[in-house]
């Protein structure tokens, strides 16, 4: 009887049009960012081109050329602050043109595997600038870009990588814009009325008169909920990822990412402030920060899934659930950016739980103000959260189904 409910569940959901306006608004936005993905990747290409760096240096060397005329060439009617602006002028555009030559003979001399000794030679400037430096903070810094930058060697990445519209890397991007923007909003919009609407029309008394126990019946609707909302999104998003893929290529699974980056309360100017610990990130794989982020969607769905059908058990209207739902995201959104004390608490407030790339990355700390806001903090909170509106869904329902 129970796969029967969940069939009948199954069968509504669909049925209503606007599940598929939803299900076509999600397309249309994976489908935008498939395009801004790529106009990213052109523009780097682009901008990173020798034909664009000889063609910016040669607007340099015009411009620095250009300097020069309007300071006078007669060197006897200038002034000693002019003579000055002039000699740094001529070193200045005697570098450029350096440059520039130095550019068209690399270009000349480009093959396949030029961008291992570009990252060579980056490594070389950064530990060069390690040693001369003796600040710890600066130093650890340096240390990073090395270790990132050895990643790349090892693992024979391209530095262009990470902006190429490959199958992994518009994965990870859907997952970080989806969440941050849309995820919210669509679950309320999806889900909102899946319970309250059925109240008035009589179509919940009707199922509670069948042979079947009340709280079957209200877990048939949650079951529904959750899967249709978590499949369809998910698989929305492997579809776009898999078809970037086959048409652009998947990517390294192995791009070094920054994650997990601690920060520690410092006192300066005589006030108590959050300071990044140096060094204190570490890189994983592409592929890892990928499965991070997916669990961390994941989690997200469903305790806002569950948070949503708490509001349409608790209320019986549609309308009324859908109001509060959006009033309580775009209220504690508000108080989020007014009050800094809120921050202080919102590791614990599910509905901050969105930005995906700031959990990860470690600067969602610095952004709350609590060193609490971990990764580790999130996924308990999801969890207790949802246990706890699924239990006041069933123990509201249970006591009020009799009166409907």
């Amino acid at each position: 009887m129970f796969k029967g409910l969940l069939k009948n569940e199954f069968i509504k959901l669909f049925g209503k049009k606007k599940t598929l306006i939803i299900l076509f608004l999600f397309v249309v936005l994976s489908g935008i960012l498939v395009a801004v993905n790529e106009e990213t990747e052109n523009n780097y290409l682009i901008n990173n081109s020798p034909e664009y760096k000889i063609e910016d240096l040669e607007l340099q060397i015009q411009s620095q050329k250009d300097y020069m005329t309007g300071l006078g060439q007669d060197e006897n009617l200038l002034s000693e602050e002019e003579k000055r602006d002039l000699t740094d002028a001529k070193e200045y555009l005697s570098a450029l043109e350096q440059e520039l030559t130095d550019t068209k003979l690399a270009y000349e001399n480009q093959d396949a595997d030029s961008w291992r000794e570009e990252i060579q030679l980056q490594i070389i400037e950064l530990k060069k600038f390690r040693e001369e430096n003796t600040d710890k903070a600066s130093q650890a810094y340096y240390d990073n870009e090395i270790k990132e930058l050895q990643l790349y060697l090892d693992h024979d990445i391209p530095l262009k990588e990470g902006y190429c519209n490959t199958g992994i890397n518009y994965y990870i991007k859907n997952i970080i814009m989806v969440a941050a923007s849309f995820l919210a909003f669509g679950l309320i919009l999806f889900n909102a009325d899946c319970v309250s609407s059925e109240y008035n029309p009589g179509t919940l008394k009707f199922l509670l008169i069948q042979p079947v126990s009340r709280i079957k019946v209200l877990l048939s609707k949650y079951i529904t909920m959750l899967f249709s909302s978590l499949g369809l999104i998910m698989i929305t998003q492997v579809l776009f990822s898999v078809g970037v893929g086959l048409i652009k290529g998947f990517g390294s699974l192995y791009r070094p990412i920054l994650i997990g980056t601690k920060y520690k309360f410092i006192i300066e100017n005589g006030k108590k402030v959050l300071s990044e610990i140096p060094g204190s990130g570490h890189y994983v794989p592409s592929y890892q920060y990928l499965l991070y982020a997916v669990l961390l969607q994941a989690l997200f769905i469903l305790v806002m899934v569950t948070f949503i059908f708490m509001i349409s058990t608790l209320f019986k209207s549609g309308i009324v659930s859908i109001t509060t739902a959006i009033s309580v995201l775009l209220g504690s959104n508000i108080i989020y950016a007014l009050s800094s004390t809120y921050r202080k608490i919102s590791p614990f407030i599910f509905l901050h739980f969105s930005d995906i790339e700031s959990i990860l990355s470690g600067s969602i700390v610095y952004r709350s103000g609590s060193l609490l806001f971990t990764y580790r903090t999130v996924i308990i909170i999801s969890l207790l959260s949802a246990a706890l509106f699924l239990g006041t869904s069933l123990i509201v329902f249970k006591k009020r189904d009799v009166q409907i």
